[in-house]
Parts: structure tokens; C-alpha cells; sequence
């Protein structure tokens, strides 16, 4: 998804809407309790919550309710694909992962951030790749497109359901 035309075209569209493009707050900015991310530090969020039930695998977002497993897999698939792994996944010695509609996994992600990862402030999540992640959330008029959500830029498109794109696994709370 999105070439250099894209990115350019978003990045401008960011400083155009306001946002400070290409700055990011110095580490005493921070607080005390800080952690190094996507090139700056940030505060960590009382937002997560490490969960032991999960072997300390997940954590829930204690904003939506969702668990999100912290270390996504680097697997690449077409959308059709997507569904099942989440399906088939085990994080923390539990099954009954699924694929996150657009609104769950847009929670994530943050635009305004720069440089990337575009992951929101005081995240515990680690190995997220700089590309699309698949959502279960199908295009209504273009029936071959689904909705996606890049962590390089917090960008929300959609996808040829042809091409591939990462997985990020959901679990409802227990």
C-alpha cells in the first residue's frame, strides 16, 4: 500500500492539519518514567496492562477492553489468510484469537507521531513492522479491498485483498 506519492502526500497533509511534522519532544520532556521509542522517549501509559493471565504475552488496553498480543508475528498474507492465523494462534497459552475490525485497531495507531513507528504513546509492543496490518473490516463499495492500517505513518487505506500485509491478533476480554 501507498508508494513515495502516498507518504509524501500524507506527510503534507499532516503539516498542513497542523501537526509538527518531522519534530519530536526532547527526553526531558518525558517525565520520569520514560522508555525509548520510534527515536524519542515517551512516557510510559497506564493505558496498558501486562497481563500475567496471558504469561505476560498480551496486554489489555484498558481504554477499549481489547487484549492485544504484544509481539506480532512477521508473517506476511493475503487478506483471505489473515482471519485464520489469528484463528489458529496461541499467545500466552490461550487460543481464540481473531483479526481486528478497522475502528478496534485505529486505536492503535497515531498519526501525528514522527518519525514512525505511528503506535501510540507508552505502548508495551514490540517487533511491529513499518507497513500495513490486515484488519477484518472489508471495503463496502470495493468488494476485492479491505481496510488496513499502517504503523509507518498511522495511515488508514485499504488494500487489494490480493496483496499482503502483516497480522496483529485481538482477544476479547476475558
Amino acid at each position: 500500500m501507498g508508494g513515495i506519492g502516498t507518504m509524501g502526500l500524507a506527510v503534507g497533509f499532516l503539516a498542513l492539519a497542523g501537526f509538527a511534522v518531522g519534530t519530536a519532544p526532547s527526553d526531558a520532556q518525558a517525565g520520569p518514567i520514560a522508555e525509548f521509542q520510534g527515536g524519542k522517549a515517551v512516557e510510559l501509559s497506564k493505558r496498558f496492562t501486562i497481563l500475567d493471565s496471558f504469561n505476560k504475552e498480551a496486554a489489555l488496553d484498558n481504554e477499549t477492553g481489547l487484549v492485544w498480543e504484544m509481539v506480532p508475528a512477521r508473517v506476511m498474507t493475503v487478506w483471505k489468510n489473515a482471519a485464520g492465523i489469528c484463528a489458529k494462534k496461541t499467545v500466552g497459552g490461550k487460543g481464540n484469537w481473531r483479526l481486528p475490525s478497522l475502528k478496534e485497531l485505529e486505536t492503535l495507531a497515531d498519526h501525528t507521531i514522527y518519525p514512525p513507528p505511528a503506535l501510540i504513546s507508552g505502548h508495551p509492543f514490540s517487533n511491529i513492522e513499518l507497513h500495513g496490518y490486515w484488519t477484518a473490516t472489508e471495503h463496502e463499495e470495493y468488494p476485492f479491498s479491505a481496510w488496513d492500517v499502517n504503523f509507518d505513518y498511522g495511515i488508514i487505506g485499504n488494500d487489494f485483498k490480493v496483496n499482503r500485509n502483516f497480522v496483529w491478533c485481538v482477544h476479547d476480554k476475558e
